[in-house]
């Protein structure tokens, strides 16, 4: 895998948040946490239950699915697509109602 360090396994930290080398986070002050996802990904399942276990331990996490798009389409879209204006959108909203200084 790409994403971990060499040598590692899947149960590191950065790819399970919630394995057996992970630290503890209903104990964890977080942020509010905003969890985009195709609809047509691959790790969605994965995604969806990290927010689901997010919201038991009483985190602030929102969930936005895209339909029918692939694991990190916003990174290959085109900007002026609805996917990515959906996308924006989305991420401003949840600033705006995440911030001390509202966004208008």
């Amino acid at each position: 895998m790409a994403s971990i360090p060499k040598g590692e396994t899947k149960d590191h930290p950065l790819i399970n948040p919630f394995g057996p080398l992970s630290p503890n986070m209903e104990s964890m002050n977080l942020d509010p946490i905003l969890v985009v996802v195709g609809g047509s990904d691959l790790l969605k399942d994965r995604a969806e239950e990290y927010t689901k276990r997010l919201k038991i331990l009483g985190k602030k996490v929102k969930y936005v699915e895209f339909e029918g798009q692939q694991h990190c389409f916003f990174t290959f879209i085109d900007l002026d697509s609805e996917p990515s204006k959906e996308l924006m959108k989305a991420i401003k909203t949840f600033i705006a109602e995440n911030s001390a200084n509202k966004i208008p």
